[in-house]
């Protein structure tokens, strides 16, 4: 692994640019990737280096980005870009930083990412509580269109590109592809069966690529620098730079960038600046609420997007338990998100989440029963292996850790 410690391709400018103000993001390089690939490239030149970069998605599935995109530009016709800025997962708020510190970074990602796949039509699905992110948003899309980089014949070219904002309503379960596409159509916002893929089959049935926030932020910076020189960044297998969102009994709190392939450990050390005084590790959980968790022993683990990590990255967040934490607390906050944000569209998790949390209340209060203990081992076997998306798996990973790491109960 190559490690450039202080390379920033995200947080380069933040806290040094107005975020407000188009002219600051010109006068430090900015919209100069959509001119190089206008006039200096073909759209299949950018996916290639897409493609050779070896980026892959960073809101959690860590898909291979040029792939994807390379899937749609195959097709014909009509065809949709999508920037999923849903970020719905507690403890995750990585694409929020990047609109508030420099949405002109991630317009000229979606811009770019659109037009090499002959878009016409690029959406942002934002959570619908990003009211303020919104606004940002909007100021940032006018201003690009008044400088020629969105709308017809985008700086003097044939290329021609409307950006519409789309508010969810804050639901987990839009972060899904399909689920997102459906509520952008009006339709209930729950997963479809798959295949067709969005790819070939996406919002309004025409072929559509969605990429996650983060993801389309980099996409700039490998236009000017090359995609060999981004797959020399952090992780061979996953490479790159990742916002980690750091919380709990760390010093530093918030969003830091690292290059991927750093180890737990170091993560919590180099970003987060160790842990708090008289603070001592328990566990951390790794990726938003439905991420693993890890123990001492553990923080040696490497974080990449490999399907085959033990500890999947997932959306990079990072929270560090103490060992005065309450982890039926913890269980409880985590039971009742799920058994919510279920969207109910099957009966393994819309009843299993349901169930879950009613056992984990009476866990907390000490009324926990034999007949629980049997239920819990059901639930969670039924959660990890039978729900239509992957959703009831995430609802079930934190849970099975606490039984089989923390010894909670005695199964």
């Amino acid at each position: 692994m190559n490690i450039k410690d202080n390379l920033k391709i995200i947080t380069e400018h933040w806290g040094k640019i107005n975020p407000l103000k188009i002219r600051d993001y010109i006068d430090v390089g900015g919209y100069e990737a959509i001119r190089k690939f206008i006039e200096k490239m073909k759209p299949e030149e950018a996916i290639e280096e897409i493609k050779k970069s070896g980026l892959v998605g960073r809101g959690g599935a860590g898909f291979s980005t040029g792939e994807k995109w390379e899937a749609v530009k195959k097709n014909k016709g009509e065809k949709y870009f999508i920037c999923n800025l849903d970020e719905s997962e507690p403890g995750t708020y990585k694409d929020r930083a990047i609109v508030d510190n420099n949405p002109h970074l991630l317009l000229e990602g979606i811009i770019i990412s659109a037009l090499a796949i002959d878009a016409k039509k690029a959406y942002i699905y934002i959570n619908g509580r990003y009211i303020k992110q919104r606004e940002i948003l909007e100021k940032a899309v006018l201003e690009a269109a008044s400088n020629k980089f969105i709308g017809k014949g985008i700086i003097n070219s044939h290329y021609d590109l409307e950006i519409e904002i789309f508010s969810g309503a804050g639901a987990y379960i839009c972060g899904e592809e399909t689920a997102l596409i459906n509520s952008i159509e009006g339709k209930r916002g729950e997963p479809k069966f798959r295949p067709p893929y969005p790819t070939e089959t996406g919002l309004w049935g025409k072929p559509t690529l969605v990429n996650n926030a983060e993801t389309v932020s980099n996409i700039p910076w490998i236009i000017i620098n090359g995609g060999k020189k981004y797959s020399e960044i952090g992780s061979a297998v996953s490479p790159g730079t990742k916002l980690y969102v750091l919380g709990g009994a760390v010093r530093n709190s918030g969003v830091f960038e690292g290059p991927t392939g750093m180890t737990i450990g170091a993560v919590i050390d180099k970003l987060g600046g160790g842990l708090k005084k008289g603070k001592e590790l328990w566990f951390s959980q790794i990726g938003g609420s439905s991420g693993r968790l890890v123990l001492e022993n553990e923080l040696d683990n490497s974080l990449t997007f490999n399907k085959k990590s033990e500890i999947p990255l997932g959306s990079g967040a990072v929270f560090v338990f103490d060992k005065h934490s309450d982890i039926y607390d913890f269980l409880l906050s985590i039971a009742g998100f799920f058994r919510r944000e279920s969207c109910g569209k099957c009966v393994p998790c819309r009843e299993g989440t349901f169930r879950l949390y009613e056992i984990t209340e009476r866990m907390k209060d000490g009324e926990i029963s034999e007949r629980d203990k049997e239920a819990i081992k059901d639930i969670l076997w039924t959660l990890n292996n039978t729900t239509f998306c992957p959703f009831g798996k995430f609802a079930a990973v934190a849970f099975l850790d606490a039984v089989e790491k923390l010894k909670i109960l005695d199964l």
